[in-house]
């Protein structure tokens, strides 16, 4: 089927934050490369060197090309948007690319939609599609790894007129959500997120805080909306590549979870479910391992909280600061205070003295909106009012 790629973000909740330490990462000492009498050391082949083109008549020669999956990108510039971009969606094929050898031309359904795409100043770039029509392309995939991706490519585009890349192309391969995990995703953390019940649709988000072993406080999360049929997702949280962090769901295994590349350290890893924290785990992890924790949602086994503010908590009407109720499950061991959004249950509105919040888990909680708090227990099926009462300073 004919590929296209709206490239438009998804609808696709990501956070992450680390906690930074002053200091000076160490480097390698300033020198000069070679003492006298070496000859200085040849100079190393760009595998880039043949592939270049233009882009509606702009120079084109990217810097890097990657195989994600189906998708091939070829991508000039090292900020978060390109300066300037070509990718589209190789032929579904089983197993190894290498060999394979594609002759696109004409109006054909199956064909590959290109996007492309280039920055204009300081602008955000410009996105065009192309579609089968609109350009001829032989590629050949000469060479695929596990981590190389090589071959050549001829496009020509009329439409927008002007766009070519033709030559030869070295580049990464970068493994999907789907792909099995290996030692080179280690330290590594993953697990199903087991649905105890019957269910349709839910917003899951996944997510650890931890403290390495350095004293340092990091962490990662994503959420998306995941359906009994295999819909929703994979979302993956980029913030702190290499370090990745996964919500993937299948219609046979259902939600799973995917932490690669952390560091060593004490670990919370959870799931929260509509919102509120549903299920979690304390871990350690060491250099090298590759863990499985599963996570159980009892979706039978919730409640509900009605949280009464004091007079002196409610928020004016003219406040637009995006304020929370915690609720902080009794007993949880922490790796690390620092806990951003883990514990947010219910958004604040303005004027308003009560908050309401679904799908709770039962077991006692302490209930916090900035400096009040107080404790309440949450009961299966039911619905639990509590007030919450100002902290003596």
């Amino acid at each position: 089927m004919r590929s296209l790629c709206l490239g438009l973000f998804a609808a696709i909740f990501v956070v992450g934050c680390q906690e930074k330490k002053d200091g000076v990462a160490p480097g390698p000492t300033p020198g000069m490369p070679g003492s006298p009498g070496t000859p200085p050391a040849p100079p190393k082949a760009d595998p880039l060197a043949e592939v270049s083109g233009t882009i509606k008549g702009k120079a084109f020669k990217p810097d890097s090309v990657k195989l994600e999956g189906r998708k091939i990108s070829f991508r000039k510039g090292k900020d978060f948007f390109a300066d300037m971009q070509i990718d589209f969606d190789l032929p579904q094929v089983e197993g190894k690319l290498e060999g394979k050898e594609w002759n696109f031309s004409g109006d054909i359904f199956e064909n590959p939609t290109l996007t492309m795409s280039a920055r204009e100043g300081e602008n955000l770039p410009k996105t065009d599609f192309v579609w089968p029509k609109d350009y001829t392309m032989i590629l050949k995939i000469t060479k695929h790894t596990p981590k190389v991706i090589e071959g050549t490519i001829d496009l020509k585009v009329t439409n927008p007129a002007n766009t070519s890349l033709l030559g030869k192309f070295a580049g990464i391969v970068k493994k999907t959500g789907t792909d099995p995990l290996d030692a080179d995703d280690a330290p590594y953390i993953q697990g199903k997120i087991v649905m105890k019940g019957d269910w349709k649709e839910e917003r899951l988000a996944v997510g650890f805080q931890a403290k390495g072993v350095d004293g340092k406080s990091f962490s990662n999360m994503v959420g998306s909306s995941v359906t009994t049929d295999g819909g929703g997702g994979p979302a993956t949280n980029l913030s702190f590549e290499p370090q990745l962090t996964s919500l993937l769901n299948d219609k046979k295994d259902g939600p799973r979870y995917v932490h690669t590349r952390v560091a060593p350290g004490e670990f919370l890893v959870y799931v929260r479910r509509g919102g509120v924290l549903a299920a979690w785990k304390n871990i350690t992890v060491k250099a090298g391992d590759q863990q499985t924790v599963d996570l159980t949602i009892d979706l039978s086994n919730v409640g509900s909280v009605v949280v009464t503010l004091p007079d002196e908590e409610v928020i004016k009407k003219d406040d637009t600061n995006f304020k929370r109720v915690e609720l902080v499950p009794d007993g949880i061991s922490l790796p690390t205070t620092f806990n951003p959004f883990l514990f947010d249950a219910g958004e604040v509105k303005p004027g308003e003295k009560t908050v309401a919040l679904k799908l709770v888990p039962t077991g006692k909680y302490k209930a916090i909106f900035r400096n009040s708090e107080a404790m309440v227990e949450v009961v299966a099926g039911k619905e639990t009012a509590v007030t919450l009462v100002t902290k003596k300073k």
